[in-house]
């Protein structure tokens, strides 16, 4: 990370050998649980983007379809797709610490608790081994703001600054083509523009540039797009704001969970950060409140229409954890203080090491609707009693009730296509198509699935039996509970909203089916 602006002696802080003990500490147990559990929902569904390589999908670009790639190339395996993640994880934590380090030079274990901040939220420990759009748009997003402090610096320091501008419209690209949200990243240099009154940027011909070159490696996503009707982007504005009912307890129930799984110390202090770093005297606090408050804010407001996930919101709390480790440092003598975070760190840790632990081992005897681990578990088996099924009913093929189910079963079960029968169009009306009219077949459901199969109803089964239970045990107690059905006469669904009058969903919904 050395560079002609950073100056911080790594050789005589020992905190840098610390910082370095705990990445690698946390690389290894994240590569001990790789291979302990099937993929996520979110994990299958992008690791058949590797499989199925395009110039975008439906509901996220290209580049976790393109780096899943590249390991599908040598490996299938639920150990070999999580290397990607892990490595990008890991990465990113040592840039973060670089950049703590750079921002406040006066404290020189900034970097290092920034690092046990982060590393002690469940929600990054999730991210650390999956690999979701937002594991590439991590390390993008920590290098534009690396590369922005070196434009800052070869601006005052009047030295050429062409090749930060470049590097800079580089990784807003990489961004673009990893997350639609990586926008935000725009609104954020925008701010800094405004705040620091940088006005001799707008007419350096780096900036355009920059723009040139992050435009053109975003055109595969505009590319896809423009021959789709531009499905992704109307997907993207439509999903957050499609229920009418706009509420606080959406509003409250998404704050709750950011709340736990980044934890107290974070979520409080970092909030508080990002609201009052425009009063205070602190450039580097105003620089990440830039790029973490308008990131809160955006799925704030959205979360009254549809509650936001978790994950959605971590570049704010990755990029607030600097200045939290700072402010805390600089009010230690605070006692309340000291014991706030004695409290909620200690709470913390036992929380990490008891969910780290089940994910390991399932060894916590939840009931199987409550196992915060049943979807981890069980895919592959259940997969092979559905094959065994198809046999003995003339090779039907395999249904699932929505994409989440959907993604497992057509991971586990490659290269056989998977219908979804819900009518909520999605990427695997784009891959499979529709099953023709009246057609049978094997439907998997897991028993935490609230919602049973719904008979008589557009796009569902005229009948359905149920064929086989598979329950799934760890340590003398039931997981999950698989139900396999032989189903028959499917009725075909009836697509509603602002996708089904689009053409290329129209061309999908049409389309002849593969074989299984």
């Amino acid at each position: 990370m050395q560079n002609p602006f950073y100056r911080h002696n790594l050789h005589h802080n020992p905190a840098y050998g610390y910082a370095l003990l705990l990445i690698v500490a946390m690389t290894a147990w994240h590569l001990v649980l790789a291979g302990r559990v099937n993929l996520s929902v979110d994990e299958a569904h992008y690791a058949l983007y590797g499989l199925k390589l395009d110039w975008s999908y439906f509901d996220h670009p290209p580049m976790v379809g393109w780096l899943n790639a590249i390991v599908s190339h040598f490996s299938h395996s639920d150990f070999g797709l999580r290397i990607i993640p892990i490595t990008f994880f890991a990465a990113s934590n040592f840039v973060l610490y670089h950049l703590a380090c750079r921002l406040y030079p006066s404290f020189r274990w900034v970097g290092f608790w920034a690092l046990m901040l982060v590393n002690s939220a469940f929600m990054f420990e999730l991210l650390a081994t999956s690999m979701l759009p937002d594991t590439p748009l991590m390390f993008a997003s920590l290098m534009v703001v690396w590369q922005l402090l070196n434009l800052r610096d070869a601006t005052e320091q009047r030295i050429p600054t062409l090749k930060y501008w470049l590097w800079l419209g580089f990784w807003i690209g990489f961004a673009g083509l990893s997350k639609y949200t990586s926008v935000i990243l725009v609104v954020s240099l925008i701010l800094v523009v405004l705040m620091e009154r940088r006005w001799n940027w707008l007419t350096d011909k780096g900036l355009w540039l920059a723009v040139v070159l992050a435009g053109i490696m975003i055109t595969p996503v505009l590319y896809w797009n423009a021959t789709h009707d531009w499905i992704s982007f109307l997907y993207q504005i439509h999903h957050g704001t499609h229920n009418q009912d706009w509420s606080w307890t959406r509003v409250i129930s998404t704050q709750l969970a950011q709340f736990g799984l980044y934890t107290p110390t974070l979520y409080l202090m970092g909030l508080w950060l990002m609201l009052t770093a425009w009063l205070s005297h602190s450039p580097s606090n105003k620089l990440l409140a830039a790029f973490s408050l308008p990131t809160i804010l955006l799925f704030a407001m959205n979360s009254g229409y549809e509650m936001s996930l978790p994950h959605w919101t971590q570049l704010a709390w990755l990029f607030i954890a600097p200045a939290v480790a700072f402010w805390a440092w600089q009010h230690w003598t605070s006692k309340l203080l000291r014991w706030f975070v004695y409290f909620f760190s200690g709470l913390s840790l036992v929380l990490a090491i008891l969910l780290n632990t089940q994910l390991y081992s399932p060894w916590m005897p939840f009931k199987s609707k409550d196992n915060p681990v049943r979807d981890l578990h069980g895919w592959q088996l259940a997969i092979i009693e559905a094959k065994a099924l198809q046999k003995q009913h003339g090779n039907a093929p395999l249904f699932a009730a929505n994409w989440t189910q959907a993604s497992r079963i057509a991971w586990y079960a490659y290269p056989q296509p998977v219908y979804v029968t819900d009518n909520r169009f999605d990427q695997f009306d784009l891959w499979f198509g529709n099953p023709k009219a009246n057609s049978d077949g094997i439907v998997i459901v897991p028993d935490y699935e609230s919602k049973t199969l719904k008979l008589n109803e557009s796009g569902h089964f005229k009948t359905c039996q149920l064929e086989k239970t598979l329950p799934i045990e760890a340590h003398n107690h039931i997981i999950v509970t698989y139900r396999l059905f032989y189903c028959q006469g499917f009725q075909e669904p009836v697509y509603a909203g602002w996708a089904a009058q689009l053409p290329s969903v129209q061309k999908a919904i049409r389309q002849e089916s593969p074989k299984p």
